[in-house]
């Protein structure tokens, strides 16, 4: 069962283990996707979920520390989940759960790249929407579809449909 003591706890572990700042463990602790990464594991019953919750939330924070290894390249392309193929390793569980889990995600990464096209464009910074790889809104239907097809007030709790559409990864 995924709760606050839960949270608290698994966040504790990455901060020590990542040297965060107070500042930046209270920020963890309020980001919503980061939660949900770290939900998705007791949420979908999955074997382990405290060492597949830590193990995601660290990839998840090194990933916005180290933004040119971890920002999208070309061919991540192909798929709307490929740049969260890391965090996307389950032990069992229940597949459909964490498929809803990984469409909200993809859904806050479609936002994140839609809110920042002027920038990237005006920076060169390669995004999926800009050079026309992706279609936004063709990619939300199926992912948005899927959520509704699987409640989940657990995982609502944390960050809903409307959110994941209005997301920002921090």
């Amino acid at each position: 069962m995924f709760d606050e003591r839960v949270w608290d706890t698994v966040t504790q572990i990455v901060a020590e283990r990542l040297r965060l700042s107070i500042g930046e463990l209270d920020r963890l602790r309020r980001n919503p996707v980061a939660k949900l990464i770290a939900a998705m594991p007791f949420i979908a019953a999955c074997e382990n979920p405290d060492r597949v919750a830590t193990q995601h939330l660290a990839t998840y924070l090194l990933a916005e520390s180290a933004e040119n290894i971890f920002d999208h390249r070309r061919e991540d392309d192909r798929d709307v989940f490929t740049r969260l193929e890391r965090i996307s390793h389950f032990p069992g569980g229940d597949r459909r759960l964490i498929q809803r889990g990984m469409s909200l995600l993809a859904l806050v990464m479609i936002a994140d790249h839609d809110r920042d096209r002027e920038t990237d464009r005006a920076q060169s910074v390669y995004n999926p929407l800009v050079s026309g790889a992706w279609n936004a809104d063709e990619i939300r239907r199926p992912l948005v579809k899927r959520i509704r097809a699987t409640p989940c007030a657990e995982m609502d709790a944390i960050l809903d449909l409307e959110r994941a559409l209005r997301g920002n990864w921090n």
